[in-house]
């Protein structure tokens, strides 16, 4: 079956050459060298110009800009979602102190799946769901800038899902002299990072210069068994050709085998706190009517069909990525910039499954698959362990053409992107004398049908075709006393979606072949406008429109289990109007921010609820939320070696309208409450010592308390957490001279949660599973307990 949910054909256009966006940031002028590194403010953007804690800004946007010197005071496993915890108004989650088991970030009620990430102008989100994999991109030694824009992502014409905002990490450039680092780093629950990065120097006449890096890292989970391990490999190649012309190759590639996180409802988590872990004890009956998960140790209200063995339950991943970034002057003001990219996923995650044999009978098989068989015998029940896979290919090209005339700066961007996506959910057997998988990604030793057929609770395969046409403006009045921007996009999407015949008895859809093709135009303009008062004072506006199209699972399960008829649902796009303005002044003694913004988000998309109550996975367009809200930091200039950063934000991010239960005429009391996961309060407060090779800081951030569904009856309270951070330079110290060839090195200390403060907190990349009621007993993830870390880095 195939149906059109809204006309608007460009087919292979989508596919055609050269494509992207404006590369309209501080990044893509930035001057970042590993070892001394400065992002320099330019055209409206962040800057390295400030306080030692806060990066002054000067763009038409609400904005904040990490340097390479707030990134390396922090443990150097720590992934990008921790890295931006400090920026005002960032509600940021990680599943552990290390950062190597994944997180996520949430920003004016926006969370990650609604926020583009992007790597060196490259967007990073997953197609089909918009999630990040933020331990997955880059290590954090050769971070030098992450950009945050909150609510906007005016300006980026390559992004996925950015509705809210936008995450932008540039790495750094190779050092014009040769070098080696290594580092190493040790800490709780048998963390450790072992880093090290080349650098060539100039050669070839100084046209070229590169480096490569690899790095191992691991760390157990803080409730046993569970552990991470990592490996991950940055390349980058800078050539410089003639006419002022440039080429830059960016590479990486990273390997994981993490262990999956256990989530825990609040009844579990009041029953049994920091005790909610897997099992460690495996299951005796693999086959027959008694097959079932491990009951041994099983702690109330858990049962043998929510609770796992620890070995079994794995997130392993392969991702690699390629990008080719060229700088081409046409004219004395004309330039030509286009970056052809590539990446490439595999992940997932396991969970044990009892598959039922009787579950077969009674279903409407147009393609009858028939039943398995597994462990040597069929006709029974079996305990497997299944694996929700998602794997694609992403390949994009952008062009930008920028002109200089006069007072303008004018950008026209094209982008164009494919993305194939194959989503399977095979099981694999249990080796009952090991008890062990045969292999953590589930591409071999897959349980097949009596055809030979793998059986699988989905098999799922995406094609995505994104365009994207951009134009804007950047004008510089009265010697850029005042800037304005204007920009508008027009934003292509096509997407085919295919549901294959799988052969699972859990699944009605598993029996059928149909396919979903949903089409999109979008046009988002934005307006912004910054206002030099004097050398001090500056005030700026923006308004911009943003818009995500649902996500490739909406067209999952559609099959009604009754009928065995297929229902398309009608869905629209979400989308949102953003409105900023603020003041911004620069002083001798101190840097002050204030921001107040409006947003208005139309079309959410959520989960519904039967006329039960019971929770059920169908997925339709809610209403709209309106965010109302401020954003204050003050951050001081150094004064006898102190710095102190400080910051408040305020978000009343509230339902418009009351929500209709699934198949039923009521409604339920929605209006006016609070949006999911939208914290009210988020306080930042950093004081920081520098006196010569010594430094030292302490931070503390509070959080309010959220909601886990959008009757608000299920609350979560706020939680503060308090981190602390020593470091010395090491250059001169007889340590130092003793190492033969040493130039430099740091020894670093850091203590996160070190009040051991105990919360939990939701998915972090969920915002589409949103849950309307208590009835489908939401889980949530432990926040990472108290951690120590140290480091000791050395260059030669």
């Amino acid at each position: 079956m195939s149906k059109k949910i809204r006309t608007f054909q460009f087919g292979a256009f989508s596919l055609i050459s050269a494509t992207l966006t404006l590369q309209s940031s501080a990044f893509g002028q930035a001057v970042n060298d590993l070892g001394t590194v400065s992002v320099e403010a330019v055209a409206g953007q962040g800057g390295g110009r400030g306080t030692p804690l806060l990066a002054e800004q000067n763009g038409t946007v609400a904005a904040a800009t990490l340097r390479q010197d707030d990134i390396a005071r922090q443990p150097s496993t720590q992934n990008v979602a921790q890295q931006i915890g400090a920026v005002t108004g960032v509600n940021s989650y990680s599943r552990d102190a290390s950062g190597l088991f994944g997180g996520g970030y949430s920003i004016r009620g926006f969370d990650s799946t609604q926020i583009g990430l992007s790597l060196n102008g490259v967007p990073l989100n997953d197609p089909g769901t918009f999630a990040v994999a933020p331990q997955v991109y880059t290590d954090s030694e050769n971070l030098c800038a992450v950009e945050v824009n909150q609510g906007t992502s005016a300006g980026a014409v390559a992004e996925h899902g950015a509705i809210g905002g936008q995450v932008k990490m540039q790495q750094c450039a190779p050092t014009d002299k040769p070098g080696t680092t290594v580092s190493q780093s040790l800490g709780s629950y048998n963390n450790f990072k072992s880093f090290l990065r080349v650098n060539t120097g100039l050669l070839n006449d100084d046209t070229l210069k590169a480096y490569i890096s690899y790095s191992h890292a691991q760390s157990d989970y803080f409730i046993a068994p569970g552990a991470a391990d990592r490996h991950h490999v940055d390349t980058r190649f800078d050539m410089k050709l003639e006419g002022g012309a440039s080429l830059t190759f960016n590479s990486f590639f990273n390997y994981f085998e993490n262990t999956y996180i256990h989530t825990v409802s609040k009844a579990q988590y009041a029953a049994y706190g920091y005790r909610n872990g897997w099992l460690t004890i495996p299951p005796t009956i693999l086959t027959g009517p008694k097959a079932a998960f491990s009951q041994t140790l099983a702690a109330v209200p858990y049962n043998p069909f929510n609770l796992g063995y620890g070995p079994y339950q794995w997130e392993p991943g392969r991702h690699g990525y390629v990008s080719v970034d060229g700088q081409f002057p046409l004219t004395d003001n004309i330039d030509l910039a286009v970056t052809p990219y590539f990446l490439h996923q595999e992940s997932g995650s396991t969970s044990e499954f009892v598959l039922q044999e009787a579950g077969y009978s009674n279903k409407f098989l147009s393609s009858p698959i028939g039943a398995f068989s597994a462990y040597g015998t069929r006709n029974t029940n079996a305990l497997l362990v299944q694996m929700s896979q998602s794997n694609f290919d992403r390949f994009g090209n952008t062009a930008t053409l920028t002109g200089h005339f006069g007072d303008h700066t004018i950008r026209g961007a094209i982008w164009g992107e494919y993305t194939h996506q194959h989503q399977l959910n095979p099981f694999t057997q249990i080796d009952p004398f090991t008890n062990t998988i045969p292999d953590i990604f589930l591409s071999s030793h897959l349980i097949r049908d009596y055809s030979g057929r793998i059986v699988t609770n989905r098999d799922w395969v995406t094609d995505y075709y994104n365009t994207a046409l951009s134009l804007s403006d950047s004008i510089a009045l009265f010697d850029d006393k005042l800037h304005i921007d204007v920009s508008g996009k027009e934003r292509i999407y096509d997407r085919t979606f295919h549901n294959l015949p799988s052969g699972s008895s859990s699944r009605q859809d598993a029996y059928l072949d149909y396919k979903v093709k949903r089409n999109f135009a979008l046009f988002l303009p934005s307006f912004g406008a910054r206002y030099d008062l004097d050398e001090a004072d500056q005030i700026f506006f923006n308004a911009s429109m943003g818009a995500r199209v649902p996500p490739n699972f909406v067209d999952g399960q559609l099959v009604d289990n009754k009928t065995n008829l297929i229902n398309v649902r009608e869905l629209k796009p979400e989308r949102s109007l953003s409105l900023d303005t603020g003041y911004r002044y620069k002083g001798d003694l101190l840097d002050f921010n204030a921001t107040g913004f409006l947003i208005k988000y139309t079309d959410r998309i959520a989960q519904t609820t039967s006329t039960n109550g019971t929770l059920i996975s169908k997925y339709t367009n809610v209403g709209s939320t309106t965010a109302l809200g401020a954003e204050i930091e003050v951050g001081t200039k150094p004064y006898e070696g102190w710095s102190v950063l400080v910051s408040q934000a305020f978000n009343d991010d509230t339902l418009d309208t009351d929500i209709r239960a699934e198949g039923s005429s009521t409604l339920l009391p929605t209006k006016g409450k609070q949006y999911f996961n939208a914290p009210k309060y988020i306080t930042n407060a950093t004081l920081m010592y520098e006196d010569g090779p010594f430094s030292a800081f302490a931070r503390a951030k509070y959080t309010s308390s959220v909601f886990a569904t959008l009757t608000n009856d299920i609350r979560l309270p706020g939680y503060t957490t308090v981190d602390l951070g020593l470091a010395y330079k090491l250059k001169g110290t007889a340590f130092l001279d003793g190492i033969p060839g040493a130039q430099d090195g740091t020894f670093k200390l850091n203590l996160t949660n070190v009040l051991n403060a105990k919360y939990l907190y939701i998915n972090p990349g969920n915002s589409t599973g949103v849950q309307i009621t208590s009835a489908g007993t939401p889980t949530f993830y432990l926040g990472a307990p108290f951690s120590v870390v140290a480091s000791l880095s050395l260059d030669f």
